[in-house]
């Protein structure tokens, strides 16, 4: 029988004292649990026909007034004997607790237990060797198990069976125990037999984390069958990797699991940790590993949508970007922020919210009474209405920040006032405009205009470069069109190709592309992310299309020479584990 699919019945006593025999029983308590989860629970104190030990006392919080009248074991026993039923009984210490148990049962004339036996003391002694003590009270402490009674049958009993719990992870993925048989003779094994690794695990810290390099790179987790069963990304593989294969027991569960099913690590340097960002989301979704729950599909992110063919523009969102002549920012992260940008705008701003159907009618409507439009439709003022766009375009590029003063001035005269509710709504639509702001302000262009150079310090010893260099990723349209690594020491070759590279992907007569792809829009949330986290303006170099080619490759060189200077004076901090 498996283990997952066992019944188990956690048993503690509490007694007069420690001889079986000349002591009694004063509590039982257990607890019934199937697939890790606690079903039922048994308590019951027992009146032993004497008065409790005030030492007893002490300890367990029990007193001769506390029992007294309360059933005796001959009552008790068989109660005890249908709650245990043909479950797999388990005890810290059972030898103890099954005599005090047995010589309870021949007093109710019942035969002595005979149920599967487990004892959380001896699975402790063999998992756990490096722990000087294994008793219930240091083995809670360690693992931080909450007891609510300590000393206390059930209390104790319900500690008992989360330790179990905690134990038999560790046997699964250390030993590879899954069935019942297998755990009952783990606990009977020398101990010289149990400190053993698993096979896997020892090969894995022998052989693949010593090859381990301290650069970035994506790594992944294969199975026994040769299958990726997980992929990440790390800024130092040597760290990211190790931390799976050590201290495994305090790993959370589904770590746990994926330590137990892997069988081999292989990995490749990308030299930036951008890099590891951009291929691990990659591989995600070409590879579908089973403990990647997160990045697994493509996903359509929002736009805002500047319609710029009207002679009055309009401003909505969209989940997909087109070449027709529209601008389109972002992207953002989700439905609900677009909707939220797209009223704040409304209301700040005097842009038309109507359809042209409605435009052509001539007449003012609900907006402009709210003092939300204009009315284009009536004054025909171009100029006027252009102006409130070009206000907008720099709103949404994080170029304007005269919102933010509108809306603080607002909370101020609320508050002043006594609406506070009214103040509050102001003050969090200024806490929103004001992140919006600083994810725009790293973008500063609509995506088919946004055309940068990000420059990365390339980890040293990547690709054979010992002193390093630097990794450009190229953008242009918005999307991320090329890599390039560049060495700190060039030479006229180099350089040359990496003109040809600027010069192929920057050619101002390019037009935008039809459309950018869900992979695409997604490279460019990574590198919209990441330019947030590094909004330094010197790891960037702006394409525009005035500049000749010698110009943007000048300053591409210069950019990248000093932050190859700036990476070798301060070298990058090792991940924290």
């Amino acid at each position: 029988m498996k283990i997952s699919e066992a019944t188990f019945c956690i048993v503690d006593t509490e007694t007069t004292g420690s001889r079986a025999g000349e002591d009694r029983l004063i509590e039982v308590g257990a607890v019934r649990m199937v697939g890790g989860e606690v079903v039922d629970e048994f308590q019951q104190l027992i009146d032993p026909g004497r008065a409790v030990p005030r030492r007893i006392t002490r300890l367990t919080g029990i007193s001769t007034a506390m029992v007294y009248g309360q059933p005796t074991v001959s009552e008790v026993m068989p109660q005890f004997r249908e709650f245990l039923g043909d479950a797999i009984m388990v005890a810290h210490n059972l030898p103890f607790d099954l005599r005090f148990l047995d010589l309870g049962m021949d007093e109710a004339g019942l035969p002595p237990i005979h149920n599967p036996a487990l004892d959380t003391l001896r699975l402790a002694r063999r998992l756990l060797s490096a722990l000087p003590s294994k008793g219930l009270s240091r083995l809670t402490e360690h693992f931080g198990i909450e007891v609510h009674g300590r000393h206390r049958a059930l209390g104790d009993a319900d500690a008992t069976a989360e330790l179990l719990s905690i134990l038999l992870d560790r046997l699964e993925i250390e030993f590879n125990i899954t069935t019942v048989d297998e755990l009952l003779g783990f606990q009977r094994k020398r101990y010289k037999d149990t400190r053993r690794e698993p096979s896997h695990l020892k090969s894995i810290r022998e052989e693949t984390l010593p090859e381990l390099p301290d650069r970035p790179g994506v790594y992944s987790m294969r199975d026994g069958r040769n299958r990726v069963i997980y992929v990440g990304k790390a800024k130092s593989l040597k760290n990211r990797v190790r931390s799976y294969f050590v201290g495994v027991e305090n790993h959370p569960p589904k770590t746990k699991k994926l330590v137990r099913d892997v069988r081999t690590v292989t990995w490749e340097e990308t030299g930036t940790e951008l890099g590891a960002l951009l291929d691990e989301s990659r591989r995600i979704k070409s590879l579908l590993p089973v403990y990647n729950r997160a990045q697994r599909r493509y996903r359509d992110y929002p736009f805002i949508r500047l319609d710029t063919q009207s002679a009055f523009p309009t401003l909505s969102w969209v989940p997909r970007i087109a070449h027709d002549g529209a601008e389109y920012y972002g992207p953002l992260g989700r439905r609900g922020q677009a909707d939220e940008l797209v009223e704040l705008i409304g209301r700040l701003f005097k842009l038309r919210e109507c359809d042209d159907n409605i435009l052509a009618l001539g007449r003012p409507c609900l907006y402009h009474e709210m003092g939300r439009c204009a009315a284009p439709c009536v004054t025909g003022d171009t100029a006027e209405y252009t102006t409130e766009v070009d206000r907008v375009r720099a709103f949404l590029t994080g170029r304007d920040s005269d919102a933010l003063d509108a809306l603080e001035a607002a909370m101020m005269e609320a508050a002043a006032g006594r609406e506070f509710e009214l103040a509050a709504w102001y003050r969090d639509q200024r806490e929103r405009l004001q992140r919006t702001l600083g994810r725009q302000r790293q973008i500063a262009a609509p995506v088919h205009d946004h055309n940068v150079v990000l420059v990365e310090p390339l980890a040293p010893g990547y690709a054979g470069l010992e002193e390093g260099g630097a990794q450009l990723f190229l953008i242009r349209h918005g999307r991320l069109a090329a890599r390039f690594d560049l060495p700190s020491t060039l030479d006229d070759e180099t350089v040359d190709r990496l003109r040809q590279t600027l010069d192929e992907h920057y050619d101002p007569t390019a037009p935008p592309p039809e459309t950018h792809l869900r992979a695409d829009v997604d490279e460019m949330r990574i590198l919209a992310s990441w330019m947030r986290r590094f909004p330094d303006a010197s790891r960037q170099v702006r394409w525009e299309p005035r500049l000749t080619s010698d110009e943007f490759l000048t300053d591409v060189l210069l950019t990248a020479g000093a932050i190859v200077t700036d990476s070798t004076e301060e070298p990058v901090e090792e991940e924290e584990l």
